[in-house]
C-alpha cells in the first residue's frame, strides 16, 4: 500500500470516529449537549433526589418547627421582665422542651444547602431529553435495517 492509501484510510477511520458521536448532538446547543458515556437516567434521579430533600427540610422548617420558635419567641417576650434565673427554671419544667427548640433552631435554614439542585434538576431533565432523543436514532435505524 502506498503512504497515500494509507493516510486517506486513517482519515476516513478518523472521520468516521469524530462524526459518530458528535453528529448525534450536534444541532443541540453547548449548554445542554449530551456527554457520551454518561447516563442522564442517573443523574436526573440523583438531582430530583437532592429537591426532594431541599423540599423536605423547608416544609419541616415551615410547616412542624415553625410553631417551636414561634412559641420560643412569644415566651422571651413575655419573660423579659422575669429574672433569667426564674426563666431557665420554667424552661426546665416542660419536659424536654429545650432540645426540641435546639433542634428548630439548629434546622432553621437548612434546606439553602440543598436549594442547588433544584436547578440543577431543571438542567439535567433537558440534556436526559436531548440524551434520549438521541439514543432512540440509533435502536431506530437498527429497527429498520
Amino acid at each position: 500500500m502506498t503512504s497515500d492509501a494509507v493516510s486517506s484510510q486513517t482519515a476516513a477511520s478518523s472521520a468516521d470516529c469524530k462524526e459518530q458521536p458528535t453528529s448525534l448532538f450536534s444541532h443541540v446547543p453547548w449548554p445542554v449537549r449530551p456527554s457520551p458515556g454518561i447516563n442522564y437516567n442517573f443523574v436526573a434521579t440523583m438531582y430530583l433526589s437532592g429537591t426532594a430533600i431541599a423540599a423536605l427540610f423547608y416544609l419541616l422548617e415551615k410547616q412542624i418547627l415553625a410553631p417551636l420558635l414561634a412559641g420560643d419567641d412569644k415566651k422571651r417576650n413575655d419573660t423579659s421582665s422575669i429574672d433569667d434565673s426564674d426563666a431557665g427554671e420554667s424552661n426546665n419544667v416542660e419536659g424536654g422542651g429545650d432540645a426540641w427548640k435546639e433542634f428548630a433552631r439548629g434546622m432553621s435554614g437548612m434546606h439553602f444547602i440543598f436549594d442547588p439542585f433544584i436547578p440543577c434538576l431543571f438542567w439535567s431533565l433537558i440534556v436526559r431529553y436531548y440524551w434520549l432523543k438521541g439514543t432512540d436514532l440509533p435502536s431506530q435505524e437498527k429497527k429498520e435495517n
